[in-house]
């Protein structure tokens, strides 16, 4: 199952209440009984991965529906979009499945991935849409595993000029792109999480106004986050649950608690280490096609150090 906290599940609420285009900074929910409110429980119950949610008619703020969610519904998945983003919306896409375990098992190898030391407080601001995997994760999910404090952009537009040391920015690489030519001075230890590459101007930009670290994912919105670096110069590290092949069109899953699971790409990979890989061509880092296909063939070939029928712990 997935634990999700009020505060968590409130910030989900609010996003999906803002796409489907009941105004900004209200909590209040939409009248019992009209359109506008069966729109927004159908859209709750999707992305909670349930058909019928406890979603009282008696409720008349989205904060009751947080509690209600996490006093009566168990998450055993979400639905969550690929997108296309603008600089004020995101633009909901083709839909996909993500078990509680395996984004509980990417928000813990994002935190390690990291290597954040300890701080007193940490907030991670995102510019991402909570429905999408990339967005759930680092704007949700990460920050209360690793106990930071969650901000959006979206509904914190002041947050870029309240940062403090330490704190982590997480965007796509078009938005990253304003940001740059807009953010004042920085503090120290600040560090960049881009889910799509940056390009050299707007990379040179961030360093000058004093970004510390900069990240960069690389992802399916299948699959969600399958490796990172540091550098355009070197090559992408799959993360700890993520497992090679000899395939560049396969990888391997070590999903909690059952025996490795092989994936199919939507775009292959280029291996130049044991873990270690480069893009295959200029495609899209978020390709529009891409689903989890466990194969059933035992006859395929692993590297050393892989093996198939490992069981997580």
């Amino acid at each position: 199952m997935l634990s999700l906290t009020h505060e968590t599940i409130l910030s989900v609420l609010r996003a999906v209440a803002t796409q489907h285009g009941k105004a900004k900074h209200t909590e209040m929910l939409p009248s019992a009984g009209t359109p506008e409110r069966t729109g927004l429980i159908n859209a709750v119950s999707h992305l909670f991965g349930a058909r019928s949610v406890a979603l009282p008619d008696t409720s008349i703020t989205l904060g009751e529906w947080a509690q209600a969610l996490i006093d009566h519904t168990d998450i055993e998945y979400l639905n969550l979009h690929d997108t296309t983003s603008s600089a004020f919306c995101d633009r909901l896409q083709r839909c996909y499945r993500h078990t509680a375990a395996t984004l509980n098992q990417e928000a813990k190898a994002l935190q390690a991935m990291l290597a954040l030391p300890e701080a007193q407080e940490r907030r991670l601001i995102s510019w991402l849409s909570l429905q999408s995997v990339s967005g759930f994760v680092l704007g949700a999910l990460l920050p209360q595993e690793a106990g930071w404090q969650a901000r959006s952009l979206f509904d914190n537009a002041n947050a870029l000029w309240e940062l403090t040391t330490g704190d982590v920015i997480a965007t796509d690489s078009q938005r990253w792109r304003q940001l740059a030519a807009r953010l004042p001075a920085l503090p120290d230890g600040i560090t960049a999480i881009t889910t799509t590459p940056l390009d050299a101007a707007t990379r040179q930009t961030l360093e000058q106004k004093g970004v510390a670290d900069i990240v960069e994912l690389y992802s399916e919105p299948a699959l969600g986050v399958i490796a990172a670096r540091r550098s355009p110069d070197a090559p992408f590290e799959l993360l700890t649950h993520w497992h090679p092949t000899e395939s560049h069109n396969y990888l391997l899953r070590l999903a909690p608690g059952s025996a490795m699971q092989e994936v199919k790409l939507a775009e292959p990979l280029e291996w130049v280490g044991a873990r270690s890989f480069e893009r295959s061509g200029a495609g899209s880092l978020w390709p529009g096609c891409a689903s989890i296909q466990a194969s059933s063939q035992s006859s395929r070939r692993y590297p050393a150090g892989s093996a198939h029928n490992v069981s997580a712990a």
